[in-house]
């Protein structure tokens, strides 16, 4: 009896114990589905917040260059804060946006006696030590930005926190965690070359225009509106460029600049580098300001190569000429009048990026774009010893008829055909004396294409990325082309914006290996406003980390 009792006993226990064991694989079982559910609710939660600060670091970034040389701070803390809530990051418990122009930090001044004391809360804690900082050096800035140029970056940091509850493991008293999630976001330093055409043709506006045929009138004489800064288009040229410098960041963004021809009086045609790349904005309004259009040396009635100004009895001035070819001959050469030398600009523009006497003087983490500005197609290049005045067919020499053909002269006359320097040689007839030679059909256009494929192609970092701007009738004339051909001066432009660098020289490859601009048209002055706008636009922003 006593015997039974005590097993019933223990039967009992066992009983209890096993409930107790039960009872704990349960809460066990909860929590690890708690787990595995909330962690899962967490990792999504953070996703969300990843990508909204990930999105809040590029918009603020891009306030870097909505905001001229002057930056927006609080543009840029709004654009951060609406992108966190355009990406539905909801229950967000704190937001800090970094930037090398944060400043000083920014505290509740409960004593108001202008100086921070221990326990006043911080509004702007950028350093995040707790304590106030009146000088704000945060690892996003360059302490010497115009010393050491290379190390300049448009950095900004957003740190944003939310709170994520729990479902399941509230029931063991888990109900909230916090999250962090943060990322940077970089405006593109620049660097920018502008080509800009600084040809006769850029003061054939000055005193007014004259259908769509550019002709010179007394009033567009360059050494004339030169000195007064009244050359047009040359002088809305310059206007909307130096409008253009406040859509760029100085002293992170440097500009370089390339002129079409010498920028002194009576001299000549050869491209320079007006001002190798600098981040002063001030150093360059005043290279902008300060460009001329080409004045080379007044007519004297000798056989002088080259272009001149020429006057009548009574000095008024009567447009730019080319004495050595005044008369029609069959042994008169123009090669050396035209003065549009696209490729060497563009050569020009190449070596601007680097300095070989400093090789710290590239940054190849920056963007490096080119915007070229042209009034008509390219006429000369660079001159060699073979041809001491450049690439001049004597197919461009003539046109039908040939009595009424004065100029101009050195233009491609079947822009779809692409020639080679090392080409063979082609039999040509001079209309005038009939006498057959061998030439070389390897013009001024070609050799802006290969130069245009030479910058393309140029290894940095991002790549290099070309903007043109035709400006004016002569960019849309087929007026020096063979019947069928498309204008030569604009599909030279679209070539050296959309096509440059392409294996093959093929503007639809399949295989794009090269970061390619875009091209625009102006057909007058009034238009650069919206292109330079839409240019400023396209300059990329990019998520650093």
């Amino acid at each position: 009896m006593m015997r039974n009792r005590l097993q019933k006993l223990l039967h009992k226990s066992e009983r209890g114990q096993a409930i107790i064991l039960v009872a704990f694989a349960i809460i066990g079982l909860v929590a690890m589905v708690g787990l595995v559910t909330d962690t899962g609710i967490l990792l999504i939660e953070y996703g969300k917040l990843k990508r909204g600060v990930d999105a809040a670091a590029v918009s603020a970034a891009q306030q870097y260059r909505l905001s001229g040389n002057v930056l927006d701070t609080e543009a840029l803390e709004n654009a951060a804060y609406n992108f966190l809530q355009l990406n539905q990051s909801t229950d967000i418990t704190s937001v800090t946006v970094l930037h090398c122009e944060s400043g000083a930090d920014v505290f509740t001044d409960l004593n108001t006696n202008g100086t921070w004391e221990a326990g006043e809360p911080l509004i702007k804690d950028w350093n995040g030590n707790g304590t106030f900082d009146p000088v704000n050096t945060p690892s996003l800035c360059n302490p010497d930005p115009v010393g050491s140029p290379n190390d300049n970056r448009k950095l900004v940091e957003v740190i944003a926190s939310k709170k994520v509850y729990f479902g399941f493991l509230s029931v063991i008293g888990i109900r909230e965690t916090t999250v962090t999630a943060s990322a940077v976001g970089e405006a593109a330093t620049i660097d920018l070359v502008l080509v800009i055409d600084t040809s006769a043709s850029m003061a054939y506006e000055t005193e007014h225009i004259v259908g769509t045929t550019p002709v010179q009138d007394a009033g567009d004489d360059p050494s004339v509106c030169n000195g007064t800064n009244t050359c047009q288009p040359m002088r809305a040229v310059k206007d909307i460029a130096l409008d253009f410098l406040d859509t760029l960041y100085f002293p992170y963004d440097r500009v370089a600049i390339v002129t079409m021809t010498s920028q002194t009086p009576g001299g000549d045609r050869n491209p320079r580098l007006l001002l190798p790349l600098n981040s002063d904005k001030n150093t360059v309004r005043a290279a902008i300001s300060g460009i001329k259009v080409f004045e080379p040396r007044d007519c004297d009635g000798s056989s002088t190569p080259g272009t001149c100004l020429n006057y009548d009895g009574s000095g008024v001035f009567t447009g730019a000429i080319c004495q050595i070819f005044d008369n029609l001959s069959a042994t008169n050469d123009p090669s050396s009048c035209p003065s549009s030398n696209v490729g060497g600009a563009l050569n020009l523009a190449r070596g601007a990026f680097t300095d070989p006497s400093d090789p710290d003087f590239a940054r190849l983490d920056a963007f490096w774009v080119v915007v070229t500005l042209l009034g008509g197609p390219a006429n000369a290049t660079d001159a060699t010893v073979t041809y001491p005045n450049g690439f001049c067919p004597a197919y461009t020499f003539y046109l039908q008829p040939v009595s009424a053909w004065p100029g101009p002269w050195c233009r491609d006359r079947e822009p779809s055909v692409r020639h080679a320097a090392d080409d063979p040689l082609v039999s040509y007839e001079n209309p005038i004396s009939h006498a057959v030679s061998d030439i070389s059909y390897y013009d001024a256009d070609d050799y802006a294409r290969d130069m245009a494929d030479n910058l393309a192609t140029l290894t940095t970092g991002e790549g290099v990325t070309i903007f043109t701007i035709g400006l004016g009738a002569q960019i849309q004339s087929t007026g020096t082309v063979e019947v069928g051909e498309p204008p030569v001066a604009e599909a030279l432009l679209q070539y050296i914006a959309e096509c440059a660098g392409e294996p093959g020289h093929i503007c639809d490859n399949p295989v794009k290996v090269i970061n390619h601009g875009q091209y625009f048209y102006a057909p007058d002055s009034n238009a650069l406003t919206d292109i330079f706008d839409r240019i400023a636009k396209n300059i990329a922003t990019k998520i650093s980390q």
